[in-house]
């Protein structure tokens, strides 16, 4: 732990200020594209929340608060994560249960959700009432890697810190270990998609979405009601969360930038790719409003359908 008072010390020197200043907020969010950084500092946080020998604000990372933190055994600290593709209401209720439970060591509890991009959209609204309305002394800590995953509603409950991305050398780096072909490792950077693909994403998976767009991008150009149908039958098979569905939004959009700036042929096609473009961003911004991901998707290829007919 104590490497991520030098990796991010601007962070953590906040983080210290806020307890040393008893300002600590009854709920965080701790973003970024490095997993390990985000709970490194999560845990942390939590030991220094609970430290009896902290030293303005910082822990000590040895007592026995500190190391029972970090095990994952202390009773005050609730740490709340899957292995499954989604967090559910279930897993958010069974959470809320234990509210009841006053602090067993402490009067002060923490409750710690990792993989915050996973809750779904019922576990967001049942989250967003605790947030909305905190019970006892609490602080909620949710740790994600991208804060565009989470609800409007929720972003506006929290104090938002993100982690700084690793150099582009870190990051080729990581990649290229995880399998990542130099090509979309420069179309990643190209996208801007640092903050998402290293925790949300393996190098096959980045490549069979990336392929889908592309694929998909066609067919609007060329096929808009074959790209219709090709939302349910090709798309949402390979798409497991809202944070993978913004990783094809926001590859999807480049695909639309790149080809607005190649037009050079004639005035009526330039028009015919403004207008698309303009219906990208309209069925771009009903999936921020909380559209569904098909739907928004459908809307975006009958536009299309439209624009190609000239209707």
């Amino acid at each position: 732990m104590a490497a991520i008072v030098e990796e991010q010390k601007q962070i953590t020197q906040i983080l210290a200020h806020d307890i040393l200043q008893k300002r600590v907020s009854h709920a965080y969010l701790f973003t970024g594209a490095d997993q390990l950084q985000t709970t490194a500092l999560g845990y942390w946080f939590c030991q220094a929340l609970f430290c009896p020998h902290a030293h303005a604000g910082y822990p000590c990372l040895k007592c026995n608060n500190c190391r029972r933190i970090q095990k994952g055994d202390f009773p005050d600290v609730s740490v709340l994560q899957t292995s499954k593709q989604n967090l559910g209401i279930d897993e958010i209720r069974d959470f809320k249960l234990t509210l009841g439970q006053t602090g067993l060591e402490n009067n002060h509890r923490v409750f710690l959700i990792k993989g915050a991009e996973k809750l779904t959209l019922a576990a967001e609204n049942s989250l967003l009432k605790l947030l909305e309305e905190p019970e006892g002394d609490l602080t909620i800590i949710l740790l994600a890697a991208s804060r565009s995953s989470l609800l409007p509603t929720v972003l506006s409950r929290v104090q938002i810190i993100n982690l700084p991305a690793s150099s582009d050398q870190d990051l080729l780096q990581r990649l290229q270990q995880q399998g990542y072909a130099r090509p979309d490792i420069d179309l990643i950077q190209k996208v801007h998609l640092e903050d998402q693909v290293i925790t949300d994403l393996s190098a096959n998976q980045f490549s069979k979405i990336k392929t889908q767009v592309q694929s998909w991008f066609h067919l609007l150009l060329d096929n808009p009601l074959q790209a219709f149908v090709a939302v349910a039958a090709s798309i949402l098979p390979i798409i497991e969360n809202r944070s993978q569905q913004e990783i094809f939004w926001n590859l999807l959009e480049w695909y639309f930038s790149q080809n607005l700036s190649e037009q050079t042929g004639s005035t009526s096609a330039l028009m015919k790719s403004r207008q698309l473009g303009e219906q990208f961003l309209h069925a771009q911004k009903l999936w921020s409003a909380n559209v569904s991901f098909e739907n928004s998707l459908e809307q975006l290829a009958l536009a299309a359908d439209s624009i190609s007919k000239g209707s």
